[in-house]
């Protein structure tokens, strides 16, 4: 796979959507209730959003593996990269890491990708101590999720046959509906609460921004290797921008979203 093609847009967006999910990362170490001095991996860690709050939390006796598998984004988060945290470029369902050698997992958006889910969670279930944790977020269904579902109506609505991913493979909505995810991971040797909760991404505006933000990213990927006739390119843009506004006030861009937060004891 060429990564640096792949990376390239998530790259450009990095910085809005690092706004945009602040809500997102307060619910994450909400759950991971992280103290001092211990061990985490942070899985998927992408640019490295999460690594700053993470050492904050755990200080200078504590220490940080992030993993991901995406060259280009580990470049990028090894620039920012804390004194205490280590960046690795693999997949975390599949790492040989060190038995028991972990506090706690956290993963924001860095679960859904695995090629095996059941496999994935015992190799992290084998990552950590006994007694050690996991805190995930995962996206909620498309329909509570117009980030996702606005784009691909606009999108639907203009071009015929656009392919779809399977939404049980990987994928960002995969565990949209928890309760298979719930079942996987009491199989996989974990004692997981999952809660869903609705909250706001709140990405730089104005309601323009955030469609370039979209026609690079979400757009991209959904009409990546399609002939698309710059007339209806533009008219996508168009009523992405529309759409947009209907999310903007005089303090900015919200809009609503549903994830489900896993908080996750080694059984």
């Amino acid at each position: 796979m060429d990564w640096d093609e792949m990376a390239r847009p998530w790259l450009a967006a990095a910085p809005d959507l690092e706004t945009a999910f602040a809500e997102i990362f307060d619910a994450l170490f909400a759950a991971a209730r992280l103290k001092p001095g211990e061990s985490v991996l942070d899985v998927g860690c992408g640019t490295g959003p999460t690594l700053a709050p993470t050492a904050q939390a755990i200080g200078e006796t504590g220490r940080i593996l992030g993993i991901d598998v995406a060259p280009p984004m580990v470049a990028v988060a090894k620039e920012r990269a804390p004194r205490n945290a280590e960046l690795i470029v693999g997949d975390a369902g599949t790492y040989p890491f060190e038995p028991g050698m972990f506090d706690v997992i956290i993963a924001n958006f860095g679960i859904m990708f695995f090629a095996d889910s059941a496999a994935g969670f015992e190799n992290l279930r084998r990552a950590v101590k006994a007694g050690g944790r996991m805190a995930a977020t995962v996206w909620g269904l498309p329909a509570d999720n117009p980030w996702f579902s606005m784009p691909r109506r606009v999108v639907d609505q203009r071009i015929a046959d656009v392919p779809r991913p399977d939404p049980a493979g990987p994928g960002p909505m995969r565990f949209g509906d928890p309760s298979g995810l719930e079942a996987i991971l009491k199989a996989s040797g974990w004692a997981p609460n999952i809660r869903t909760i609705d909250l706001f991404l709140r990405p730089p505006g104005p309601a323009e921004r955030v469609t370039d933000l979209h026609m690079h990213v979400t757009v991209g990927m959904m009409l990546k290797g399609l002939d698309v006739d710059p007339q209806t390119i533009e008219a996508i843009r168009s009523a992405l921008t529309e759409a947009n506004r209907a999310y903007q006030s005089d303090d900015g861009m919200a809009i609503p979203a549903r994830i489900h937060v896993i908080e996750a004891y080694a059984a």
